[in-house]
């Protein structure tokens, strides 16, 4: 799960959490701050800890972007106060709690348990409160019909256009193209989301993840290091200790 930058919030105080829209779209780009889809369409602003049992409506640190899967499948798990139940992509480094086995994300058990069981258990609660790994049997799918959830299919979709990028990629990195085939894989990775698929892709070209970091707008620098490997730590405000 990408880790985000909102950066300070933009506005002293606004009616409507619909305002803020705008402000999470240019900060974050157009992309679920969960599951990392680029979502051309119906992206939500999303209440962390849920508006209608008492979550601030407007507060900028409990916003976020949602596609309309992730939407309807967190709905009111996370009520008002119970914001610690689960990691934030905005608060902790989240590239770290999960990693990705043919394109399906798993909680990254071997490293939490080294952070400890309280993040391992917050990494799970998310995987199964957003069903981020749910990947439908495809016989039963084609039979039922009934699945509509979208997220597995766009992500298979996008791991093999990024190893098809790879794979053009090293057959150009040395040579004249190599700057036309860096602009090519960005403006892919930009147009198809899925930051953590590209960066698991291109997990041995320190350059390429360095670029996908810059391109993807929101993205916390923080959380990585200069060759764009994630820093190993869970919670960012322990990075921002050690680094100062």
């Amino acid at each position: 799960m990408r880790p985000i930058e909102k950066g300070e919030s933009p506005y002293a105080k606004i009616k409507a959490y619909q305002t803020a829209f705008p402000y999470l779209k240019k900060r974050l780009g157009d992309y679920c701050s969960f599951c990392e889809m680029r979502v051309n369409n119906a992206l939500a602003v999303e209440h962390k800890e849920s508006k209608n049992s008492g979550g601030a409506l407007t507060d900028w640190n409990n916003l976020l972007l949602s596609c309309t899967y992730c939407n309807s499948r967190k709905g009111e798990k996370i009520k008002k106060g119970e914001a610690d139940r689960w990691l934030w992509p905005d608060e902790h480094n989240t590239f770290l709690a999960f990693s990705y086995e043919n394109a399906v994300p798993k909680v990254a058990e071997n490293y939490l348990r080294t952070v400890g069981e309280d993040a391992l258990q917050k990494a799970k609660a998310v995987l199964k409160g957003l069903a981020l790994d749910s990947h439908p049997d495809a016989v039963n799918m084609c039979v039922s019909g009934k699945n509509r959830d979208k997220r597995w299919e766009k992500r298979f979709e996008t791991l093999n256009i990024a190893e098809d990028a790879k794979q053009a990629w090293q057959e150009c990195k040395d040579t004249e193209f190599r700057a036309v085939e860096m602009k090519n894989i960005m403006n892919l990775a930009k147009g198809y989301g899925f930051f953590s698929i590209w960066m698991m892709v291109f997990a041995e070209e320190d350059e390429v993840k360095n670029v996908l970091i810059r391109a993807f707008a929101g993205t916390a620098t923080d959380c990585f290091d200069e060759h764009g490997n994630s820093i190993r730590q869970i919670d960012r405000k322990l990075i921002k200790s050690i680094s100062e």
